[in-house]
């Protein structure tokens, strides 16, 4: 779950939402960022469902007790996260195994320097699976990781709008998100500098995109009166979800 306090709120976005707008805007990246054309599908199917594992989680969100709010993609603790996330790419490589090697690619990213046994358990599952599917397709490291770089940029770009306030411009607080973006410079020649410039749309620069183009985020404000009424599950539940067009355009 994405969760941003907003005052009287919490702005929550489901995660597999995010995964699906990361696809989107995928479908707008100029084809000199991929390995091949002939992977392009593959590769924005992984974009597009490099978070399918999050389904079940987001369901009913889970309230953090200790920072008194609901419980986060940034704080989830990770022996919640990892079963799901190995479960999510089986299936992923089951409909598209280079989607799911690219999934996995993304994931384990998140886990490199872990000590924790099961971090460590999960991390030798996935670089098995990641070493036979790369064996039984027979594609270079340098592809893979040019496609992988690919699901990172749309990753990154989808939190960098999930994460600020589209109405109003505001920049996400996170300071990952507050530099450039180095993931496509091997296929742009440097990176791309991403900034709010007006309400709901996102400047580019250099723009690695077809043509301008807007896609819509579904969005619930759940009351915080609400929550302390009824639980963080039922008053989610009760939200409406509302749509944020957010347009990418050159900066």
């Amino acid at each position: 779950m994405i969760v941003v306090d907003v005052g009287d709120a919490f702005r929550m976005i489901a995660q597999y939402d995010h995964s699906l707008h990361a696809g989107e805007m995928g479908a707008w990246l100029r084809d000199e960022a991929f390995s091949s054309p002939d992977r392009r599908t593959s590769v924005l199917t992984g974009v597009a469902e490099h978070d399918l594992a999050w389904q079940g989680m987001d369901k009913v969100p889970m309230w953090n007790d200790a920072g008194r709010k609901p419980y986060s993609f940034l704080d989830l603790p990770d022996s919640w996260k990892l079963a799901h996330y190995h479960c999510g790419v089986d299936e992923l490589e089951a409909r598209d195994p280079y989607a799911g090697l690219l999934a996995s690619r993304h994931y384990t990213a998140f886990f490199e320097h872990a000590t924790d046994s099961d971090a460590l358990a999960f991390l030798a599952r996935e670089r098995s699976r990641q070493a036979r599917i790369a064996a039984d397709l027979g594609v270079e490291e340098q592809d893979v990781e040019r496609d992988v770089r690919i699901v990172q940029f749309l990753d990154k770009l989808s939190l960098y709008v999930c994460l600020s306030d589209p109405p109003s411009g505001q920049n996400p607080g996170a300071p990952w998100l507050q530099r450039p973006f180095p993931e496509l410079e091997p296929a742009l020649g440097e990176p791309v500098e991403v900034h709010w410039v007006g309400s709901g749309r996102v400047g580019l620069k250099p723009f690695p995109f077809r043509a301008a183009f807007a896609c819509d985020v579904p969005v619930r404000r759940v009351d915080k009166r609400r929550i302390a009424a009824v639980g963080i599950a039922t008053a989610y539940q009760e939200a409406p979800v509302e749509r944020e067009r957010v347009t990418m355009s050159p900066a």
